[in-house]
Parts: C-alpha cells; structure tokens; sequence
C-alpha cells in the first residue's frame, strides 16, 4: 500500500516483514497462525539490533554474529524448518543497512520508521496466511500438519555442531570481508549462513554450497533482467508478491530455485534508492564476489569442524 501511495521506498522496507509467511510451510493453517506471530517477533527483534548497531561497523558484525547465533540454536532447537535461521540474518543485515549513515554505504533512513514499517508488512502477511481460516467450515477443519508445533526443544550433538559451526564462520567473514575485497560483509555472511544453517553431512552441506552460489548468480540475472523494466507502482507491488509466492511455494523443495527469487527480492530491499546505473557495479561485482567468498568460508569451517571430529574420535578409539 505504501508503494501504491507513491513511497516505493517504505513499501520495499515493509516487504522485510512479509518473510514471516515463509515460515510455517509444514504445518496445519491453525498452526501457523499461532508460529506466526513469534516468527514476525523474531524479525522485528533482528531488525531493531540491525538499526540500533547500524551507527559503526564493528557493532554491525557483533549484531550479526549475535542474530546467527540465537537463531541458529532458536530454529534447530525447535525444529522450525525451512528457510531457516537464513532470514532472520537477512533482516538484520539489510535493516542495518538501511538505517546506517550515509558514510558507511547505508541509505541513512530512520530507524523507527524501518521497524514499524516491518512491523506493518509482517502484520500484513500473517493476515494474508491465516484469512482462509475466517471462511466458512475452515474452522472447524481438522488440523493436519507435516510438522510437530513447539516441540520439545531439543539441540543435539548434530544441531549443536551447525550452531557453532555458523557461529565461527560468521566471526570469520565479519574479521576477513573486508580485507579480502568484499563489497559487503552481510553478503558474505548470508552466503555463509545459507550453507552452513541446514545439515551436518558432507554431501548435502557441499551441495547446497553449489546451490548458493548458483543461484545467487541466477537470481542477480533474474535482478538485472527486472531492473531493465524499472519497475514502480502496482508493478513493484505485483513482482514482489509474486516473487513472494513462488519463494514459499518452492523454498522446501529445492533451495537454489527458492534462491532465484530470493536473491532479487534482497538485493530490491538493500539497493532502494541507489542510481540505476550504480546497481549493476553492486550487483555483479559485489554480490557474486561476495557469494564466492561466503561459501568458500563456509566449506573451509565445515572440513575444519569436520577434521576436528575425526581427529576426537580416532583419539577415543
């Protein structure tokens, strides 16, 4: 409705709330209207420790090792599922970029303003998700769910080791990034996150490496390729519900695809109000750079964490 009125910018800092109805996807209708509500807090929360260390770098990557870790140990506790604890990094990430000055790289936008748009666009989507509840005979619908709602909270030795795991490599990129040449840290990280979050086994983790860096190139074409017709308006309103949709329609099925939506819909909210012409040096250079760099940390800690383990057990046998 924001963009609609003429601020694409609010509407885009709005859409950051609307990766609350990603969440949930395994449950009963019922069930996720009673997730919902602390998946929009948890947002909300990374957005607010986003903005209030918006003001200095070096604040920014404690937020950021801070929000992967609790939300690391918060999801694979509670087993949540997909998209994991990915999107609440991604929300600290680009609110900090959002509300940090201007001599910092950030868009300089008021703090506040940011979390009560958030605010708007979670409440947004959480009605969206839950209306079909109000029709008439869906009330009184039994409750079937592929997932188990607040189950006990559990973190064993596997979920424990993805935890430290995330936790080191974010550290990692948060000291390193920069020297190397990333163009931004919260691109590394997220690319970090998105290989490390979901599994402690060799071959998936090194397949959802290949994943993450394929599509995010796909998904900075799938950008490029948007960015050309300049969408605004009702246009921008419609893209950004249907790159929404296919998201959560494909997000547990087949993580590169869900990356090819996923990417534009990031790179729309954390590139508002920059120069056209300055997006394609952004995109190209920057986030493929950073890509690259995120997974090739992410594969480095996880056969260190890996090496670790094989040298504790062979000293117990």
């Amino acid at each position: 409705m924001f963009t609609l009125a003429g601020h694409q910018n609010l509407g885009l800092q709005a859409a950051l709330g609307s990766f609350t109805a990603l969440y949930g996807a395994g449950f009963s209708r019922p069930d996720r209207a009673r997730l919902l509500p602390l998946v929009a807090a948890g947002l909300l929360l990374a957005a607010a420790l986003g903005v209030v260390c918006a003001g200095n770098e070096w604040l920014t990557s404690a937020c950021l090792i801070l929000v992967s870790g609790l939300a690391s140990v918060l999801v694979l506790g509670f087993r949540l599922g997909p998209p994991g604890p990915l999107m609440f990094v991604l929300v600290a990430a680009v609110s900090g970029h959002i509300a940090a000055p201007a001599a910092l790289g950030g868009a300089a936008q008021p703090g506040l303003r940011l979390l009560a748009l958030l605010a708007s666009g979670a409440a947004l989507a959480y009605l969206v998700v839950v209306a079909p509840l109000a029709l008439p005979g869906r009330s009184r619908s039994p409750a079937v769910g592929l997932g188990v709602l607040f189950p006990r909270f559990l973190l064993d030795a596997g979920a424990r080791a993805v935890a430290l795991r995330v936790v080191a490599a974010v550290l990692l990129d948060s000291l390193i990034s920069q020297p190397l040449g990333a163009h931004r840290t919260y691109w590394v990280i997220i690319a970090t996150m998105a290989v490390l979050q979901s599994s402690q086994s060799r071959r998936l983790t090194s397949i959802r490496a290949v994943h993450r860096v394929a599509g995010t190139l796909l998904g900075i074409g799938v950008f490029e390729v948007l960015l050309l017709a300049r969408p605004a308006g009702i246009w921008l309103v419609g893209l950004l519900m249907l790159l929404q949709g296919i998201t959560e329609m494909v997000v547990a099925r087949n993580y590169a695809l869900a990356l090819l939506f996923i990417t534009p819909m990031a790179l729309m909210n954390s590139t508002a109000g920059h120069a056209t012409e300055t997006l394609v040096q952004v995109t190209v250079q920057g986030r493929i750079l950073d890509s690259l760099l995120g997974a090739g940390i992410a594969m480095g800690v996880f056969w260190l964490g890996e090496g670790v383990l094989y040298l504790r057990a062979a000293k117990n046998r």
